[in-house]
């Protein structure tokens, strides 16, 4: 079993221990993985405003950015309709519950869709989705609007959306999913990180930003003289804005040392870098009840508890009636 390291991957660790155990060490896609391959289901779920800005995120990816590279003008109308009609399409998947089929592999299906109002039996009112496509329309007008951006790609065949690779450090693997990447000029790349919060919703924006400059450096996908050959663009597309990032070696020693104290944060929870020695009891509950009351793996975390319970441990965080006892035991 591999662990792959995110800035996600941190925070996740840092809001519960437990749910980083479920999500990024149990979860297995292994079709008869019994509870874990229950995890890797719990896992794909999305909130409405997750998946709002996810399928943001798809609609430049497929729509967007092929249109640019045939050159022309963009038809902007356009475009926003097809990303809208492709999240009917996943909300269709998800109301039906496909996510669950056997069998079913995920990068096969580009309406693959798995929202927690459709897992918890809530659903998905007229109304939510309305709203939801009237964000991705809101979006996409701010994004018109950022006319020399568009202006510099058009016609650009080097253009890359969602380019993905892998770096190592400290024998850990780190993915690497860079939403827009080109070159300025010979050793000089760009990259454009889509945001599609409120300005100042993700305090970890900017060290986001800076892990894909260092990623391309150490990566050397380029000629790159120098880090601050590398431009980091933040862009806010609620709001229609491009914030610049710093690149230089001293933001990536910044980041190297944020990489290394979380790694050995997540590491002290097991027993060795075999991570199929890692055990659920070792891993702590959250110190917010408000956590524990909206995670995913909650039920399956009470359950995988429960089974070998002997004496009881309460927990403050989880609510008392569902309270687990814990015993130590591998699962």
């Amino acid at each position: 079993m591999s662990f792959q390291w995110s800035i996600s991957t941190d925070k996740l660790g840092r809001r519960c221990q437990k749910q980083l155990f479920f999500r990024e060490i149990a979860a297995s896609h292994a079709a008869t993985g019994g509870w874990r391959r229950e995890a890797f289901i719990l896992k794909q779920l999305k909130t409405l405003e997750l998946w709002r800005g996810t399928v943001i995120h798809e609609g430049i990816q497929h729509y967007v950015v092929p249109a640019l590279k045939r050159g022309g003008a963009l038809n902007w109308k356009g475009l926003t309709e097809q990303t809208i009609q492709r999240a009917r399409e996943q909300l269709a998947f998800s109301e039906q519950k496909r996510y669950r089929e056997a069998g079913l592999v995920k990068g096969k299906h580009e309406d693959f869709c798995a929202l927690v109002p459709h897992e918890t039996g809530k659903g998905v009112s007229k109304q939510e989705f309305a709203e939801i496509c009237g964000e991705i329309r809101t979006a996409f007008e701010r994004l018109a609007g950022l006319a020399d951006l568009w202006k510099m790609l058009l016609g650009r065949s080097g253009v890359r959306a969602e380019k993905q690779f892998w770096v190592t450090f400290d024998e850990v693997s780190i993915q690497v999913k860079i939403d827009l990447l080109y070159e300025r000029s010979p050793g000089k790349p760009t990259i454009i990180d889509w945001k599609s919060y409120e300005i100042g919703g993700d305090t970890d924006a900017r060290l986001q930003t800076v892990l894909y400059g260092w990623a391309l450096w150490q990566k050397k996908l380029y000629d790159i003289k120098r880090p601050e050959d590398i431009e980091l663009l933040e862009c806010q597309v609620q709001d229609g804005v491009l914030i610049n990032h710093e690149c230089s070696q001293e933001v990536f020693d910044e980041l190297e040392d944020y990489i290394y104290r979380s790694l050995n944060r997540i590491f002290s929870l097991c027993r060795s870098k075999k991570l199929t020695e890692a055990r659920l009891e070792d891993f702590a509950f959250t110190d917010n009840p408000n956590n524990c009351e909206h995670c995913v793996f909650r039920q399956l975390c009470i359950e995988r508890a429960s089974r070998a319970s002997k004496v009881e441990v309460v927990h403050p965080a989880v609510p008392k009636e569902v309270r687990p006892s814990l015993q130590p035991s591998f699962l």
